[in-house]
């Protein structure tokens, strides 16, 4: 029969000594391996795209305001072409890896990890698929928009999202990190060990 566990419901006294077993090393090693997702694969592949979604929203609204009336002419007349160049509207996304959390959830060393820094560490995993999300909404109208006009509108809101998308996970990992150094026992500066 599988062992149950359920969660600790009673509060603590004040002052006295916590009753929570300390985390082996098993533990430790995937709360860092947690901790590695977080800091290197997710910042890294965030910081990747972000100033490229926001050139090219730049780069596309400056192409509207230019070429407005042409534009415009192309959806009254689709045989009219619109001007060129067309500012590059490449969707990428920063295509997150899930193995870590996926890891850490399914060997329950979240449970070593106070509760609140876990709801904000879920919560920035759901951000990343809201984030995916978007980009897989616009990557499947790439392949059956009808006009380049509209594909090029959407693809400049898709920017802004994304962008936008972009700097709250940054946020997110800037307030996550410090504190998940702290629930690992490391020197937010320098990932030394605090004794």
């Amino acid at each position: 029969m599988p062992e149950i566990h359920l969660p600790h419901l009673e509060e603590e006294a004040e002052g006295e000594a916590e009753t929570h077993p300390a985390p082996s090393k098993t533990s430790r090693r995937w709360k860092s391996a947690l901790k590695i997702g977080l800091e290197v694969l997710l910042i890294t592949s965030v910081e990747r795209v972000h100033d490229r979604h926001v050139k090219e929203r730049k780069d596309l609204e400056a192409y509207f305001a230019a070429h407005g009336n042409e534009l415009n002419a192309h959806l009254v007349d689709p045989r009219k072409p619109i001007p060129g160049p067309v500012p590059d509207n490449v969707t990428d996304s920063a295509g997150f890896d899930y193995s870590a959390w996926d890891l850490a959830l399914a060997t329950q060393s979240l449970s070593y990890i106070d509760p609140d820094l876990v709801a904000s560490m879920s919560a920035a995993y759901r951000m990343q698929q809201m984030y995916e999300d978007a980009h897989r909404a616009i990557a499947q109208t790439s392949y059956s928009f009808t006009d380049p006009v509209y594909w090029l509108r959407g693809v400049t809101n898709y920017f802004g999202d994304a962008a936008l998308w972009e700097e709250l996970l940054l946020k997110r990992y800037d307030d996550l990190l410090p504190r998940l150094d702290r629930a690992l026992g490391e020197s937010p500066a320098t990932g030394n060990v605090v004794k």
